[in-house]
């Protein structure tokens, strides 16, 4: 399974620390147009923080674990940690866990930078926002609610136009798309 990693700085109230994003790419076709990995959907989760280092070694079942026995690190990044809980309830095929997962990532992450705002500290969870909205759209997408999906990627793009994994994830969209039309039948005259 490919994937991708990037350091970004990320600040938050509960702690300063640098984060690796991973991307995980998802390979959700085996059809031609896919078959280099460009237009595959991706997740990102944080490595640092709980359940990370197994999300992006590929051990979902233990990242699931670790985040059920450290409680405690939720309260200090509730975004991070939702997010890995998003990614690996997702890569195990669990949705209704996946969806309430990243909708929590979606909240904590809201939540951080609002406090960010109100505190005059830099929005650098901007970022954080994204990353959730980003992975949210790939489970929207997978739970056949195209709309969603485009929704949280068109929040995701406007929270970070230049990342990465939002980037990969519209191309993927429109891929999907362009797929989906092509095999629709031509209408009847």
């Amino acid at each position: 399974m490919p994937s991708f990693s990037r350091n970004s700085r990320r600040a938050n109230c509960a702690r300063n620390s640098l984060a690796l994003g991973a991307g995980i790419a998802l390979a959700l076709s085996s059809g031609a147009a896919l078959a280099d990995g460009a237009h595959q959907f991706v997740f990102t989760a944080y490595s640092d923080a709980a359940g990370g280092a197994d999300v992006v070694a590929g051990r979902y079942h233990a990242a699931l674990e670790e985040l059920a026995s450290h409680h405690d690190i939720m309260d200090l990044d509730p975004s991070a940690a939702n997010t890995n809980r998003c990614v690996a309830y997702s890569m195990t095929l669990h949705w209704q866990q996946a969806r309430a997962a990243c909708d929590a990532a979606v909240r904590a992450a809201a939540g951080q930078r609002q406090h960010a705002q109100a505190s005059w500290l830099p929005a650098s969870d901007t970022e954080s926002l994204a990353v959730a909205y980003a992975n949210r759209a790939v489970v929207n997408w997978l739970s056949h609610d195209d709309a969603a999906a485009r929704e949280d990627l068109a929040e995701a793009r406007r929270l970070a136009p230049h990342a990465v994994f939002v980037a990969r994830n519209l191309a993927a969209l429109r891929m999907h798309a362009e797929m989906a039309q092509a095999r629709a039948p031509a209408p009847q005259s």
